[in-house]
């Protein structure tokens, strides 16, 4: 029996968000460890799980096989442990480092429209 995969949500229109869905899909390597979904082109999941796009298009969000929803951080650790590719971030979970982390992840992807423009439609 195959585990379900890890689904990930992303703002299809943010550059970042794309290039890290397009990351996440080539650590896949068809392997079909995650979907990736971009909120914009469906939002089915977004109703079966009573999320609200503003939130999604916020910060990242993963569905985890049991159906939890992580947001931020625990998204992203979510998506590099499905592609087994965990290891590499682990020590973002250490004793302060995981706050100062999780806290430069939300300070990032509220100010990424700064830094990259946004994907025209």
């Amino acid at each position: 029996m195959t585990t379900p995969p890890t689904i990930v949500l992303y703002d299809g229109w943010c550059s970042v968000c794309t290039s890290v869905a397009d990351r996440l899909r080539q650590l896949d390597d068809n392997r079909d460890r995650l979907t990736l979904v971009d909120l914009r082109q469906d939002d089915t999941l977004l109703k079966q799980h009573n999320l609200e796009p503003k939130e999604i298009r916020r910060v990242m969000h993963a569905i985890t096989p049991d159906g939890r929803v992580l947001i931020a951080m625990d998204a992203v650790r979510a998506a590099m442990r499905a592609v087994g590719r965990g290891w590499l971030i682990a020590w973002t979970r250490l004793p302060l480092i995981s706050w100062a982390c999780d806290r430069f992840y939300i300070w990032f992807a509220h100010n990424r429209m700064r830094f990259f423009p946004m994907k025209p439609e």
